[in-house]
């Protein structure tokens, strides 16, 4: 695949655009590994495409429960509605900030609750590229990490995830789903 998209690496970014796009769009559950995918082979690059492009893709699904399906996708999320207040206008930004960084519920549902709120699509917008930003990041590192121990060779293991520079986008991983599950556990036994 390397040498196919250094034949045309800007039809190939392109393409990768457009597909994490549709992916994110019609929340499908394939984004982490294409995010992975993406940085292994387009190298720190994909981080801007992958923010880029599922942040639209968040907006093209937030427009879509605002207008068109808001009936068909207030059904799929009602359960989740007490997350967020619908007028939750003061502190918009910062609040779908925090969603972002610590999700309380998967990715599609934050991407269609705020429609059923008085959001802006720009706060919108800059709160998800923003929020998503960190845990990219490091699925960005993962995936070149990844393609630096297949590049030499080498297939991933626990070996090589002590050996390399793999072991740290890894705990950061981690570390991001332990603060997520204590927030969640802590935010159960307050309700």
């Amino acid at each position: 695949l390397k040498h196919l998209i250094q034949k045309d690496m800007l039809i190939a970014q392109l393409v990768f655009f457009l597909l994490y796009l549709f992916i994110v769009t019609f929340s499908l559950p394939f984004a982490s590994f294409l995010t992975i995918l993406g940085s292994a082979l387009f190298g720190w690059n994909a981080l801007l495409i992958i923010l880029l492009s599922a942040s639209i893709g968040a907006c093209f699904l937030f427009l879509a429960a605002r207008t068109i399906l808001t009936d068909w996708l207030y059904s799929r999320i009602r359960k989740y509605t007490t997350i967020i207040r619908p007028n939750f206008k003061d502190n918009a930004f910062f609040l779908l900030l925090g969603l972002r960084l610590l999700p309380l519920a998967p990715f599609w549902i934050i991407n269609i609750l705020p429609a059923f709120t008085t959001i802006s699509l720009k706060s919108y917008f800059f709160a998800t590229f923003f929020g998503i930003m960190p845990g990219t990041i490091l699925y960005v590192w993962l995936g070149n990490t990844m393609d630096t121990l297949l590049s030499n060779g080498d297939w991933p293991n626990m070996m090589s995830l002590i050996d390399s520079k793999m072991w740290m986008p890894v705990a950061g991983l981690g570390l991001l789903i332990f603060m997520t599950a204590i927030f969640r556990l802590s935010r159960t036994k307050l309700n």
